[in-house]
């Protein structure tokens, strides 16, 4: 029985930890937004629609971009990750035809919304990471991480085998 409480205190703590691991990114005093996927958006960007009024950033290779943001310009992107990059409809066609080619089981690629905390739309996403951390560090100034799959996972990152993993 003693072992059995042993192993319940380790399980216990352990669990604490993950979870406190886990919330060590959330900041309760910086207002969040949201990342969220929608099918019309996605389909919108996958025939090739530019969003006017909108300023559009990448990450990774200008050619081959692994995920792309358009911030409507009445807001400011405050960032260390995305590039800015000026949208035509050919680059446009360029990436999303690369998008189709590369196509990975388990990292599709989606679009969405991205929200302010207050729930007014800031811009648009495409990736194949579905999970972001949006913040409004003052008014008018939206900041954008880098999206990932859950865990800190980021498609297309050696080691990433999609929602589960081992599985074609």
């Amino acid at each position: 029985m003693r072992q059995g409480c042993r192993w319940l205190l380790v399980a216990t703590m352990a669990a604490i930890g993950l979870l406190a691991s886990g919330c060590a990114g959330f900041n309760p005093s910086r207002p969040q937004g949201q990342w969220l996927e929608d099918e019309e958006i996605q389909q919108l960007t996958e025939t090739g629609t530019i969003f006017p009024d909108h300023s559009y950033y990448y990450l990774g290779s200008i050619t081959a971009p692994d995920s792309f943001i358009a911030i409507d310009n009445h807001w400011q992107l405050r960032t260390r990750v995305w590039a800015g990059v000026e949208m035509t409809p050919q680059r446009l066609a360029g990436w999303l035809q690369w998008y189709r080619s590369e196509h990975d089981s388990g990292c599709e690629y989606r679009g969405g919304r991205i929200l302010a905390p207050d729930g007014r739309q800031v811009g648009y996403w495409y990736s194949q990471n579905r999970f972001n951390t949006i913040y409004m560090p003052e008014t008018g100034v939206i900041e954008v991480y880098k999206p990932h799959n859950g865990a800190g996972r980021v498609c297309g990152e050696p080691g990433f085998d999609g929602f589960f993993p081992g599985r074609d």
